[in-house]
């Protein structure tokens, strides 16, 4: 009879996923006692002002539904980044399907396609999805066919897509009671609603979390998550081992894309009424970018950096009616401190080789 041995669970710093757990912690830590100095110099109050940047989405329903309600889209740009960066792709075409997409959502919402209002959102949302699926391949497409470079032409598309967005708004979907180039108003049908209206909790999170489930498995459970993974580390001995490059951007392409086209649907349906161009989506993709940085490319952790980065929003915002000599714009200070220091290949860098050596030699004594 075999005894079976209990794995030892290693929470040092030398374990990779405890060290990055402690540097995300410090990040923070540090980027709030930075901002807690900035606010010692603009603010009569600043005990009260960090307070209430940490509990004030807490004090009211209606505040903590905000952030469950608006860090949805962010997420998922944050999911689309993600699968790119792992891949090793520089595809920065987020922003630009977020927004071309934002008019396949208002041309179907603002036609009585159907009466239903189940099935209506949905329509909605596999538009937007299709829509940003293939309009993202195009820069990983050109870049495996002729060897282009993916992020030039990303970002080029990104105002051409802004372009077409503005002018099919002008011309099939402008509305005519305001002076504002936008689309009419959706339908009622198209309209997302809430399933707990206090905390504003609606169908656009249970998707957010089968999305996050389901791209977790996906990199981490699946053959082509592996082959994901393995092109972003060493794309020379993925193509040795014989993995087809121009099929796997191709797919991790068209995965982001997807998600951008819900994002940007669960944005719209829930959060505005009709379809601006130039202000309902705008920023949200190239925020991806960010959040993905925060969540080291892992879809939980990305999800969880979105909720972060809103909360703080949302409690600066709170902030600003209690003391208005504080700008909103502060939390912009521990976004960039927290990203700076989690990003640094030196930040604690040399107290975990340290701790290595250490476990290295006690090992061999």
């Amino acid at each position: 009879m075999t005894e079976k041995k209990a794995k030892n669970v290693n929470l040092s710093i030398t374990n990779p996923k405890v060290f990055e757990a402690i540097k995300m912690i410090l990040s923070i830590l540090i980027a709030l006692a930075i901002t807690f100095v900035v606010l010692c110099l603009i603010s009569d109050n600043p005990v009260r002002a960090i307070v209430t940047i940490l509990t004030g989405p807490l004090t009211k329903r209606r505040y903590f539904g905000s952030v469950v309600e608006s860090f949805i889209p962010y997420a998922f740009s944050g999911l689309a980044a993600g699968v790119l960066f792992k891949s090793g792709a520089f595809n920065l075409g987020g922003e630009g399907i977020f927004i071309i997409s934002g008019v396949t959502v208002a041309a179907v919402a603002c036609n009585a396609i159907t009466t239903s209002h189940m099935l209506h959102p949905v329509l909605c949302i596999l538009a937007a999805a299709v829509t940003g699926g293939i309009l993202m391949i195009i820069p990983s497409f050109l870049k495996a066919k002729f060897g282009t470079n993916e992020m030039v032409v990303s970002l080029m598309l990104n105002s051409i897509y802004s372009g077409i967005a503005m002018f099919l708004i002008r011309k099939y979907l402008l509305t005519t009671t305001t002076s504002t180039i936008g689309s009419r108003d959706y339908l009622a049908t198209a309209r997302i609603g809430y399933i707990y209206e206090p905390l504003r909790v609606s169908p656009c999170l249970i998707l957010l979390i089968a999305a996050t489930i389901i791209m977790y498995l996906i990199m981490f459970k699946t053959r082509l998550g592996y082959q994901i993974r393995l092109a972003g580390t060493n794309p020379k001995f993925a193509e040795y081992s014989g993995m087809s490059a121009f099929k796997l951007a191709i797919i991790t392409a068209m995965i982001a894309g997807v998600l951008c086209g819900i994002g940007a649907a669960c944005q719209l349906l829930t959060q505005t009424a009709f379809y601006q161009p130039d202000r309902s989506l705008t920023g949200i993709g190239f925020s991806g970018m960010l959040l993905s940085m925060l969540g080291r490319n892992n879809p939980i952790g990305i999800v969880i950096a979105a909720f972060m980065i809103k909360y703080l929003e949302q409690g600066t915002g709170v902030l600003y009616f209690v003391d208005r000599a504080v700008p909103a714009e502060i939390v912009a200070i521990v976004e960039g401190i927290v990203i700076l220091l989690i990003s640094s290949q030196y930040f604690l860098r040399g107290f975990r080789e340290k701790r290595l050596l250490k476990e290295g030699l006690e090992k061999d004594a």
